[in-house]
């Protein structure tokens, strides 16, 4: 099979979400506080599954489209095929996530049949899954039976569950999913860095949503805290920066997640880092960039070649962590993955977002705000 192109065109209207089988996020206890939370599952406004008003409704005046409120997002990247890999989609899953996003590289092992049944293993059939592929999936990519293939047939869910996306799948593409827009490049795998850089900003320009994420696979050493050398350039981050996009990448196997930033790429400014480190600021112009990648295949060293970066808020690795700018003795870091909630509060222009391991602690948690004015 040719590799697919999706068409810009929205599938009519939202049909009833995607059976999962999934917990709510009031069981999974994120925080364990009794309190109601957007997308805990309790009824209250903030349930992305429960019958509520379209995003806009109630005489608000917004600035661009809204997503739903609450709407709870996954983030993933690195996975592999073990026990680990399959107790972060159980997270998934557990934690009431609308939809899953993945950062490319995985199972590692060039068997899209055997990764898409793992997906319908611990997530269901139905479930909706955007994916760009990673430098681990390339060579079997690609035929009637390739990872394009089973990320075709995902996508198919969410466009049934009123998604529009367009692009060439698992490669430099879009999706416009509840109300947030997902714009994804495999930069530095198949396509170019200025071909991907100008991919992204044509998107994020015309996009009209409040909200938008940019994904991709690889990194710039400085906007990871491992080993990875440049490898995507500085174009696919400063599109995003300009755009107002939240930036998220895997390759590294650790998380990270920097300050709000202004001037990525500008390393002597210490890329624009700026504000308060639980707070990240987005507008046109000011980001922030999260790396994923402990989807399951394991955590590897915070390297020292880091250690005098300024611009990190907090990160996990199999040696060191941060929180918000404090450093944790003794922390338990493991596998999990990446949650944010949009529309939080009341609010279009507020998110909160967290991470979660596979043993249940919560490892980041911060608040995004978007400027209305932009």
């Amino acid at each position: 099979m040719a590799r697919g192109v999706l068409s810009s065109a929205a599938v009519g209207e939202s049909s009833e979400s995607a059976e999962t089988g999934a917990a709510t996020a009031g069981e999974s206890g994120h925080g364990d506080t009794g309190e109601s939370e957007p997308g805990d599952g309790d009824g209250d406004d903030g349930d992305t599954g429960d019958a509520e008003p379209e995003p806009g409704d109630g005489g608000e005046d917004h600035m661009g489209t809204p997503t739903e409120q609450g709407l709870r997002v996954a983030f993933i990247g690195d996975q592999g095929n073990d026990s680990d890999a399959e107790a972060v989609l159980d997270l998934v899953a557990s934690e009431g996530a609308a939809y899953l996003v993945i950062a490319g590289d995985f199972d590692y092992d060039d068997d899209p049949a055997g990764w898409d049944a793992m997906l319908t293993d611990r997530l269901g059939a139905d479930y909706p899954v955007l994916a760009v592929i990673g430098n681990h999936d390339e060579d079997a990519f690609d035929g009637d039976d390739g990872y394009q293939a089973k990320i075709i047939e995902r996508l198919q869910h969410a466009t049934e569950d009123g998604a529009s996306c367009d692009g060439e799948p698992g490669r430099n593409s879009s999706c416009m999913y509840r109300g947030l827009f997902v714009a994804m490049s495999d930069v530095d795998v198949f396509s170019g860095k200025a071909e991907s850089a100008d991919y992204l900003r044509n998107k994020l320009a015309a996009s009209d949503a409040i909200w938008s994420v940019c994904v991709w696979h690889k990194n710039q050493h400085d906007m990871q805290v491992g080993g990875k050398d440049d490898e995507t350039g500085w174009g696919v981050y400063e599109a995003c920066q300009d755009e107002a996009g939240i930036i998220i990448t895997g390759h590294e196997h650790s998380y990270s997640r920097t300050f709000s930033l202004d001037e990525v790429g500008n390393d002597e400014a210490g890329h624009g880092a700026h504000g308060d480190p639980a707070l990240m600021q987005l507008s046109e112009g000011s980001t922030y960039v999260s790396v994923v990648g402990i989807g399951g295949r394991g955590l590897r060293d915070f390297e020292s070649s880091h250690a005098n970066d300024t611009w990190w808020a907090s990160y996990f690795t199999s040696n060191e962590c941060m929180q918000n700018g404090v450093p944790v003795e003794d922390c338990d870091a493991d596998s999990g993955a990446l949650f944010i909630d949009f529309y939080v509060d009341g609010d279009p222009y507020k998110a909160r977002a967290y991470v979660k391991t596979i043993d249940g602690i919560v490892m980041d948690e911060y608040e995004i705000v978007r400027d209305p004015a932009q």
